[in-house]
């Protein structure tokens, strides 16, 4: 099976496509590889989780859907695909946007970010500008992509306050961000993302910095406005349990590629990479009895400037197959209706090169 059909998303909707994208950055010391050939079907008014260790271009991947990728980095080649429902008459007609056609400063990617695509940021302190009130960026927000006057876009600021929890969100909007705390900021920081009602959320880490309870509370939040605006997210994190309570489908990065696509169950129970299996023994489980010491992934993730021939996981693999995964680039094979992995041990690939 091709690698874009074995990225594809069980026959569901796709609202977002991302097909070889690679993203590098040029500077003094070379050529970084952030995005080194991601595929990836988002499926629409779904929870899709993107995990993976640092650096491994879950963030970088956010960034380029959105055209934000910093200067000396540039998307160099592969595509980022909108698909947009519109109501024209009494049926719904899909129409497709190739965001990576745009310009990065352009009016058209502009009035896509925060409308029909919105992000919250890891640190909503470093996100938030100080100098304005909740309120005023909220609003600017709204002003921006609606067609709306100063006194119903306040009114709207008010209003999605209340829907994330914000106590007395008519008080609060004249409020600055020093004076919230970690979860009001955060909490203000999805209302400005919420605030257009987007399709796509796209949440980098949101809950990193808080401590258990309110991030618990935040996740709860964010689940229930997906269920009632029905939008799409694309949850990027570290942590593996929020993917378990948050996520319906999971992408597994390692170094500037998706090695594993499946949903949240099968990633779980019957995990296929080796580097997704590794991932998940490393973790501490909640409730065991045995004394066993958590078993952490062997070796480190190689420097970002440095290309790694065949499989880039092979240097700290234990199933490693020679003269197979370290000469050539498995790619992403369906192994089930709802699995797909980038590993030699799943794919035809590997028996042919083994052979010749």
């Amino acid at each position: 099976m091709s690698e874009q059909a074995a990225s594809a998303s069980d026959g569901r909707d796709v609202i977002l496509q991302i097909r070889d994208l690679h993203t590098y950055f040029f500077t003094d010391l070379g050529i970084s590889r952030a995005l080194n050939g991601v595929s990836l079907d988002v499926p629409a008014g779904k929870v899709m989780g993107v995990v993976g260790e640092s650096g491994c271009g879950k963030s970088m991947t956010a960034l380029s859907i959105l055209r934000l990728v910093p200067k000396p980095g540039r998307i160099v080649r592969g595509e980022i695909v909108l698909h947009r429902k519109q109501q024209q008459g009494a049926s719904q007609v899909i129409t497709e946007v190739k965001l990576t056609d745009l310009h990065p400063q352009g009016r058209e990617i502009r009035s896509i970010r925060g409308d029909e695509i919105a992000m919250i940021f890891q640190e909503p302190m470093t996100s938030l500008n100080p100098s304005y009130t909740v309120g005023d960026q909220i609003m600017e927000t709204i002003l921006l992509h609606q067609q709306v006057d100063q006194v119903e876009a306040e009114a709207r600021a008010v209003k999605i306050l209340d829907q994330v929890g914000m106590p007395n969100p008519s008080s609060l909007i004249k409020r600055y961000p020093h004076e919230l705390s970690g979860g009001m900021r955060q909490r203000a920081m999805i209302a400005m993302a919420l605030s257009c009602t987007p399709s796509i959320l796209i949440a980098d880490e949101p809950t990193t910095a808080l401590d258990v309870t309110t991030e618990a509370q935040i996740l709860d939040l964010m689940r229930e406005l997906q269920a009632e605006i029905g939008m799409t997210i694309l949850y990027i994190t570290h942590n593996l349990g929020v993917v378990a309570q948050m996520c319906d489908t999971v992408a597994v990065m390692y170094l500037g590629r998706v090695v594993e696509l499946a949903t949240v169950d099968a990633l779980f129970y019957d995990p296929r990479h080796p580097y997704a299996k590794a991932l998940l023994r490393s973790i501490p489980h909640v409730g065991s009895r045995t004394k066993a010491r958590l078993e952490p992934i062997r070796g480190v993730v190689p420097d970002p400037y440095t290309t790694v021939a065949g499989c880039p996981f092979h240097p700290r693999c234990d199933m490693i197959r020679p003269g197979v995964c370290d000469v050539r680039v498995p790619t992403l094979t369906a192994v089930t209706d709802e699995h797909s992995v980038r590993c030699f041990l799943y794919s035809d690939q590997a028996e042919e090169n083994h052979e010749g």
